[in-house]
């Protein structure tokens, strides 16, 4: 690990978490976002204690065409996930409550916690509101060391340290967890950002590969939609280990010159 250090940040179920802070009585409860302003909370001041008190609408009552835009992890426990029709989502999770999408919320917060990043590590890729890829490989080295002197224990514990002092500033700019992957390049990274969500913060080196990727379905991989898993698995490839160890012609010669290069 004495290579490059790219981290992949990706905040946890995003949109749904900026709503969770608006409305925080919902936190432990399966709620869907992608309703119109037609699902907004209904708010009246309780006359007994005047408190407010809101009514929320739920998948059951949901008529329409729309889509699940993202949902939080309590409603994905339910098989509920980002593009899911909601009249399908609504046979899943009934009770979930719906929230209308806040597309000048969720900005508001990607400019928080990007700004936060940029603040620790500056050489930042932008990849969509809620995720950017993050070169690490000479940040927080001491003063006169070289990221290519280190050892691999000295670049791990370097690579947390800082991993762990980004999560932090996202939190204290927005309120909101992220989950940090960091391995030698991006394609590793956006894997390792996924394996201990919410909030985790994964390092992966090439000895872990065999026993954390490998065994991955092949879907994992970015850019692999579910037309190709799909075709991969009629040819008899499930997973990212049995992907990697197919044979390079072969490859090229079911999916083409381009696209079997490239896996």
């Amino acid at each position: 690990m004495t290579g490059r250090l790219i981290a992949h940040l990706d905040m946890d179920a995003f949109y749904a978490s900026v709503e969770l802070l608006r409305y925080p009585e919902l936190r432990g409860q399966p709620v869907v976002i992608g309703g119109g302003s037609r699902h907004q909370p209904e708010e009246a001041v309780d006359p007994a204690t005047g408190a407010m008190r809101r009514r929320f609408k739920t998948l059951r009552d949901y008529v329409g065409r729309g889509v699940i835009t993202t949902a939080t992890y309590e409603a994905r426990a339910f098989g509920a996930h980002s593009a899911m029709g909601l009249m399908k989502a609504a046979r899943l999770c009934p009770e979930a409550v719906l929230l209308p999408t806040d597309f000048d919320a969720y900005r508001r917060y990607s400019r928080r916690f990007k700004a936060a990043v940029k603040a620790i590590a500056p050489q930042v890729e932008d990849h969509g509101i809620d995720e950017v890829y993050i070169d690490l490989t000479d940040v927080g080295l001491a003063p006169g060391t070289a990221a290519a002197e280190e050892t691999s224990a000295a670049a791990a514990e370097r690579a947390h340290r800082v991993a762990r002092a980004i999560k932090d500033a996202v939190r204290t700019a927005t309120g909101l967890s992220c989950s940090i992957g960091i391995t030698p390049n991006k394609l590793l990274s956006k894997i390792a950002s996924e394996l201990d969500k919410p909030d985790g913060l994964t390092i992966l080196t090439a000895a872990d590969v065999p026993s954390r990727v490998w065994p991955l379905p092949a879907r994992k991989i970015n850019g692999i939609g579910p037309k190709t898993a799909a075709r991969l698995e009629a040819l008899g490839i499930r997973t990212i280990g049995e992907l990697a160890h197919s044979d390079p012609p072969w490859l090229v010669e079911q999916f083409g010159a381009s696209r079997g290069a490239w896996m």
